[in-house]
């Protein structure tokens, strides 16, 4: 109190009181209030009016903050409702066009072997646990999905059938050590059988082994199926060449293979269910 006392308000608001005090004895010794000369009682009343407009103004210039912010969200969250449903229709046209091109990718190799018959599936879910990316697809027996079934992408061969239930099938890839195709190098004839290891699948590869000396086989050159046994038709894509080595009995040879299809990357893939080749050669 004793601080408001002498702080420059109180002060200001004295000597109002006494002004004012002032004024009523004026008026109260030449006959009353209306003789309170016009010039005084503008000095009095314009200020009051002038701080009464600024203060309205204020008041309705801080209620049209709130106004135009609450404007200003609806309108934000109107175009980001419309950017949203942009994105989402963004992504069913990139579905479209991936499945567009993967389907006539499908037909393309159909229209090349018209004795394969296909199950095409979509990968449901990878083995994490598994080194050489083995995975679930979602056909099975329903399909006519059977165990030692090649799997195949638009690039190549991708691996085989291990195991079957009604509506799904799990697959090892080619990368995967107990899987062992027949296969041969298509510029020398030359052939053996593919094999992975843990170091090869960490950067994708795999290896075709029991290659003969001198067999003429040379970097670039393509890895494909030879169709020797009952599971895989002849000539299915499985890589390239990147370098033939000798075995450490130093007798026969293997090569280093990068497969076609990208193992790791893969969403869709066919299950080649029969074909007319199911023959020893």
């Amino acid at each position: 109190m004793k601080n408001f006392i002498k702080s420059a308000a109180f002060k200001a608001l004295a000597a109002v009181a006494l002004f004012l005090v002032g004024i009523m004895i004026y008026a109260a010794s030449t006959g009353g209030v209306a003789t309170i000369p016009a010039t005084i009682t503008g000095a009095i009343v314009t200020p009051l009016q002038s701080l009464g407009a600024g203060i309205s103004d204020g008041f309705y210039k801080f209620i049209g903050i709130f106004t135009d912010s609450s404007s200003l969200k609806k309108e934000n969250q109107k175009l980001q409702n419309e950017v949203n449903e942009l994105r989402k229709k963004q992504v069913e046209l990139d579905e479209l066009r991936r499945m567009n091109e993967y389907y006539h990718k499908y037909l393309e190799i159909k229209e090349q072997n018209p004795d394969y018959k296909f199950a095409d599936c979509r990968i449901i879910a990878v083995d994490t646990n598994n080194k050489y990316g083995n995975f679930t697809v979602n056909v099975g027996l329903l399909s006519g999905v059977e165990v030692n079934q090649p799997v195949i992408s638009p690039e190549g061969l991708v691996g085989v059938v291990y195991e079957v239930g009604m509506n799904y099938a799990k697959v090892k890839t080619i990368l995967d050590p107990s899987v062992h195709v027949p296969a041969y190098v298509s510029r020398a004839a030359e052939g053996g059988t593919t094999g992975g290891s843990l170091s090869l699948a960490k950067e994708g590869k795999l290896r075709l082994n029991y290659l003969q000396r001198n067999n003429g086989i040379a970097a670039g050159d393509y890895v494909v199926t030879s169709g020797k046994g009952e599971f895989y038709p002849s000539n299915l894509l499985i890589g390239t060449i990147n370098e033939v080595l000798q075995e450490s009995d130093g007798v026969t040879m293997y090569a280093i293979v990068e497969p076609f299809a990208d193992i790791r990357n893969l969403t869709n893939v066919f299950v080649i269910t029969d074909f007319e080749e199911k023959v020893d050669k």
